[in-house]
């Protein structure tokens, strides 16, 4: 926090190509130091990329400051967490004796998945589904992250509400039981949304509800946050063609449109599969507001959720309540 709040005030920085999977994470799975074996799921093509030019955007984190002027600060923010990240990936990734882990190796885990969840592209992508739909409804109260007149709204937005959000994200994390899955053969892959809450069927449960939060933080291992205690700081599982093949399926589930893989592992990248599908908003009516209160008709309450599908899953009561908005599919 000291070294968060420090960068509040220090001087604005040039950089302009912003990375939103950090490159030191990446490195986990170089062959090289500098290039990682990456299966671009949307060209169905699979060829080694400099990690500096993978799961980054032009201005991803600029935003508008308080005195109306657009900055890059939050970039030097987001150096300090991805220096703990550095520390906390090294850790799990070379960690044999779970006794030695302290108090505050388990929060800085629990902080590092909860931003590391929450600052991807495909968390950019839903919450702009989310607001295409927010701004059909009333367009005075939600105004529209694609207002030419305002390009750094979407990521004032985001980034708000990542550094808003990451420490009650933090809270469900450190309430999970740690586990370490180990493959001595090295067969574990990620993706460019690197922490993963799989899909039950085809839809994402909640923080609070997944029996497993994932995180591969090298091709040896995999931190799996699980929702059963077993009362233990950390237990380390040598990890099996089940465990091997839940984390595969997850990153090819779960990914945004990139799946890394160590050079060892390239030509298990599953270049012939079809990836018509990933995570999309899915919305629903309820009667029941996020607290349990009834909510008496003709009103309703609208359940957002993320499903795995081709498009975004809207099906919505037809009281009159709710306007289409069909700039949401443009997004899937």
């Amino acid at each position: 926090m000291e070294r968060l709040l420090d960068q509040q005030i220090a001087p604005d920085t040039i950089s302009r190509r912003h990375h939103y999977v950090p490159q030191t994470y990446l490195k986990k799975w170089s062959f090289d130091g500098k290039r990682v074996w990456t299966l671009d799921t949307a060209a169905h093509r699979a060829r080694p990329l400099g990690i500096k030019d993978v799961c980054v955007e032009e201005n991803f984190y600029r935003v508008v400051g308080p005195g109306g002027l657009p900055h890059n600060r939050v970039e030097l923010l987001f150096g300090v967490v991805d220096s703990e990240l550095r520390r906390v990936q090294s850790l799990f990734s070379d960690l044999d004796d779970p006794d030695v882990l302290e108090f505050d190796d388990l929060i800085a885990l629990g902080v590092t998945v909860a931003v590391q969840r929450m600052r991807t592209l495909q968390q950019r992508r839903i919450q702009r589904q989310y607001n295409l739909w927010l701004h059909a409804q009333n367009p005075e109260d939600w105004p529209s992250f694609d207002d030419p007149t305002a390009p750094h709204r979407a990521a004032g937005i985001h980034t708000q509400a990542v550094f808003t959000g990451m420490w009650e994200a933090a809270d469900v994390m450190t309430t999970r039981q740690i586990e370490i899955w180990h493959d001595p053969q090295g067969r574990f892959m990620t993706c460019d949304a690197p922490v993963l809450v799989p899909f039950d069927r085809t839809r994402r449960p909640s923080l609070e509800a997944a029996p497993y939060v994932l995180w591969p933080v090298s091709p040896h291992r995999v931190v799996a946050l699980a929702r059963d205690s077993q009362g233990e700081k950390a237990v380390i599982h040598e990890a099996g063609g089940k465990r091997i093949g839940a984390v595969r399926e997850a990153v090819e589930q779960g990914r945004e449109r990139m799946i890394f893989a160590s050079g060892n592992q390239r030509d298990r990248l599953p270049t012939t599969k079809l990836f018509r599908r990933r995570a999309q908003v899915q919305m629903r009516c309820t009667d029941r507001t996020p607290h349990g209160e009834y909510v008496p008709p003709p009103g309703c309450c609208v359940e957002q959720s993320e499903t795995f599908s081709a498009a975004p899953d809207v099906n919505l009561c037809s009281q009159g309540l709710h306007v289409p908005a069909p700039a949401m599919w443009e997004l899937s």
